[in-house]
């Protein structure tokens, strides 16, 4: 059974096997009602956390609902439940409380497993598709797979290449302060400008929401300064489409890829997201 199929087979069962108490109880008094009430609640706390509370909330409550139930019946003092509310009503009523609880626990379950799998479906949507669309620089993915090709090519030809690390500051404010639009047109300059600045050969990706990374080929740390020199001019000022200039700040870091070099790529990037707390652009 599918895992929708199963969701809509279970959710059709407990709203059929809801009609009973509905049937029986409202045609009480106000004990029917209050009975009502708390079955729903219990229903919609199993429906939000789950069997396993679901089940603790309901036998606490049947537990202290029965036993008062037992105690005034015996003792002949004023309760909520009318004396035609027998313990007998009241047991059938806690068993099929407790079945709708397991009912509403397996939705839950079943509801969450496909949340899961649609947020991996979302994962591995966002992992194949190759290229970043508002710049289209490769994803965080294919990044991976070139820095690591490039290391084992430069590892048997013996070169060295440099990788930058560039991160946009104040990103998330930029995007509550000029809106969707504005942030897609920073990213569609950003992206043009950097092309015209590093070359054709170089490798560009854009890495999480907010993050650049840059695979220059060829290159060691004595051309680093040049280089930052021309992204600083190039990507510094920003025209927003109402023709009004601001100025963007970036962290930044690099390393240096020597031949045979023991630190993996993964190493070097976590090493790279430290340093660029101190680094400015």
């Amino acid at each position: 059974m599918t895992r929708n199929r199963a969701i809509f087979v279970y959710g059709t069962l407990l709203i059929l096997l809801l009609q009973i108490p509905a049937y029986f109880l409202l045609r009480q008094d106000v004990d029917g009602l209050l009975l009502y009430i708390f079955l729903m609640l219990l229903i919609v706390l199993t429906l939000w956390k789950g069997t396993v509370i679901g089940l603790i909330s309901s036998l606490v409550f049947i537990f202290i609902t029965g036993t008062t139930l037992l105690y005034t019946g015996i003792s002949g003092t004023v309760t909520f439940l009318s004396p035609s509310f027998s313990m007998q009503m009241f047991f059938a009523y806690g068993i099929l409380l407790l079945l709708l609880i397991l009912c509403a626990g397996k939705v839950h379950e079943l509801m969450k497993e496909q949340e899961n799998y649609l947020r991996k479906l979302q994962a591995d949507v966002r992992n194949y598709i190759a290229i970043d669309v508002e710049t289209g620089f490769d994803n965080e993915t294919r990044m991976r797979i070139s820095v690591n090709e490039e290391m084992r090519r430069a590892d048997r030809h013996k070169h060295t290449f440099v990788f930058v690390l560039l991160k946009l500051e104040n990103y998330d404010k930029f995007q509550k302060l000029y809106g969707a639009k504005e942030a897609q047109h920073l990213w569609q300059q950003l992206s043009l400008k950097i092309q015209q600045t590093v070359r054709q050969t170089d490798k560009k990706f854009r890495f999480r929401e907010n993050y650049i990374g840059l695979l220059l080929i060829d290159t060691t740390d004595l051309h680093m300064e040049v280089i930052y020199d021309k992204l600083d001019q190039a990507l510094k000022n920003h025209q927003l489409l109402n023709g009004r200039w601001v100025t963007l700040s970036y962290k930044t870091s690099f390393f240096t890829y020597h031949p045979l070099m023991e630190s993996t790529f993964d190493e070097r990037l976590a090493e790279l997201e430290r340093e660029m707390k101190t680094s400015a652009l």
